[in-house]
């Protein structure tokens, strides 16, 4: 097997990603992509070549991809100019001659319904351009990461309860650990191109579910109140968010009302080879529990 890249090595995904190649393989073959190669001296003293890269330089990325054989592309930020650098990537990694390309997309009930604003436009695309480049190519769709339910719902949700504009809608969620640990595994594999996995958990909740599963973990009363998206954008504007943040965080709250996260899948389950963390582990780790 070729060498793997992994961007964002300094990342929270890419770098979970990286240490979960490590335990199943040589650091050898393993290579961190990072905008500063500085910050990634955890990797190098355990052996990763860590190469500087930028989604923005066409000539670092294509250097950084000599001699790789598989790409591991962590989605770039929301309202960025997504699509722009990724199409950077692909066409750099097509240039270097990498024969297979991994790219984490957020997960959609389908390409027109409940969109996310700066997100499921751009993954859509991105996705394309994939198909269209000759490269193996691997879509990874990733849920709600469990990991960011305190921001979400507001870390005070364990004392408070929480309001949100989610309606009865339910996530099937996932901790980014296991998600880099499923992306670890098939990148260590020899096929898997040209295709696409749904990673979650199997078991869909709703808000309702988790205010339950917190009242049961903290031994408090602690409520879910379903509101109105304009409610709770003045509720957060109020608080000092943001006005845009304030709507993208409403916008995957209607997403979730949608159903966009209810569709559940075995592909994590599979791939990892045992069953994910469930909703109590999962809100025993975001909360510190």
């Amino acid at each position: 097997m070729g060498k793997i890249l992994v961007t964002g090595a300094t990342g929270r995904l890419g770098n979970a990603v990286v240490n979960a190649l490590l335990q199943r393989g040589d650091a050898g073959d393993v290579v961190g992509l990072a905008r500063d190669p500085g910050k990634a001296q955890a990797l190098t003293a355990r052996g990763v070549e860590v190469r500087y890269g930028d989604y923005t330089d066409d000539d670092a990325l294509v250097n950084a991809f000599q001699g790789i054989e598989k790409v591991y592309m962590v989605s770039a930020v929301a309202f960025t100019d997504r699509v722009a650098q990724h199409k950077n990537v692909i066409n750099a990694a097509r240039r270097a001659g990498v024969d297979h390309m991994m790219y984490t997309a957020i997960q959609r009930l389908d390409d027109v319904q409940f969109p996310i604003e700066g997100v499921t436009d751009s993954d859509i695309a991105t996705e394309q351009l994939l198909m269209q480049s000759g490269l193996a190519y691997t879509v990874l769709r990733h849920p709600l990461y469990a990991n960011d339910l305190p921001m979400f719902i507001g870390a005070n949700a364990i004392n408070a309860g929480f309001a949100a504009p989610a309606g009865n809608g339910r996530i099937a969620l996932a901790c980014y650990q296991e998600l880099a640990e499923a992306g670890a595994v098939l990148l260590r594999q020899n096929a898997h191109g040209n295709r696409s996995y749904l990673l979650n958990s199997g078991s869909p909740w709703s808000l309702a579910d988790i205010a339950n599963a917190l009242s049961d973990l903290t031994g408090k009363a602690i409520a879910y109140e379903p509101i109105s998206s304009a409610a709770f954008v003045q509720a957060r504007k109020r608080e000092g968010w943001p006005p845009h943040v304030a709507r993208f965080i409403a916008g995957w709250y209607s997403a979730i009302e949608g159903g966009a996260f209810d569709q559940t899948s075995t592909d994590l389950e599979d791939v990892l080879g045992r069953k994910p963390k469930q909703l109590s582990a999962l809100l025993k780790d975001a909360f510190g529990l």
